[in-house]
């Protein structure tokens, strides 16, 4: 696969600059994590390798509050000893005593300290390590564990993209034809309702190519 290519995954765009996930890293990954990698999340290894994917999650807390949290930086499968491939992330992840020895696998960050796990101790599960915030932002301030789907095509299913990233991009982006198809692709990949609620906005930013 070419370099920095943008990869259409389960209806997902995604930027990848790794070659697909060799079979002897995904073994040398399950002989490390002392678990075997579920199928849909092998065959991402194998098919797209890691990236950038540029999507929002829905998540809400006990208290009852509601963020959007954005997992961008998926891992790659590379058994080089660099930070955003799976074997590194696991190996500082367990520095930490309290980090389970088996079956628990680093598969994203958000940029900052908060990590999305692969949880396959008991079943499948999609756990994200939300880091707390400092008091000043006004949101949740605790370090907190969710389930935040029950596979990894699940997950990409869940993403979606929230009103604040469709209009920064809007308003931020250099709208030529080549930007504007693929924001159009990018947007459209989670529904094409954004178009009416977002149709003002676009067409003042775009008006060659109005919606």
């Amino acid at each position: 696969m070419p370099q920095n290519t943008l990869f259409q995954y389960q209806n997902r765009w995604i930027e990848t600059s790794q070659p697909p996930a060799s079979e002897q890293a995904l073994e040398s990954i399950e002989t490390t994590l002392g678990a075997t990698l579920p199928e849909d999340y092998k065959n991402f290894l194998r098919i797209v390798n890691g990236g950038y994917l540029e999507y929002d999650l829905s998540v809400s807390f006990e208290d009852g509050s509601h963020e959007y949290l954005s997992f961008s930086a998926l891992f790659h499968a590379d058994m080089a000893d660099e930070w955003e491939s799976n074997p590194f992330e696991l190996t500082q992840a367990r520095q930490h005593p309290d980090f389970p020895r088996s079956g628990v696998l680093p598969i994203a960050r958000d940029g900052g300290s908060s990590v999305l796990y692969l949880d396959l101790r008991q079943g499948c599960q999609i756990v994200a390590h939300v880091a707390g915030l400092p008091a000043w932002t006004g949101k949740r301030q605790q370090d907190t564990l969710l389930i935040v789907a029950s596979s990894f095509d699940d997950y990409l299913q869940r993403l979606t993209l929230s009103e604040e990233t469709i209009l920064g991009h809007i308003r931020a982006f250099d709208a030529t034809p080549d930007t504007v198809q693929a924001t159009l692709d990018w947007f459209d990949s989670v529904g094409k309702s954004w178009r009416q609620a977002y149709q003002a906005a676009w067409n003042e930013k775009v008006p060659f190519h109005p919606i």
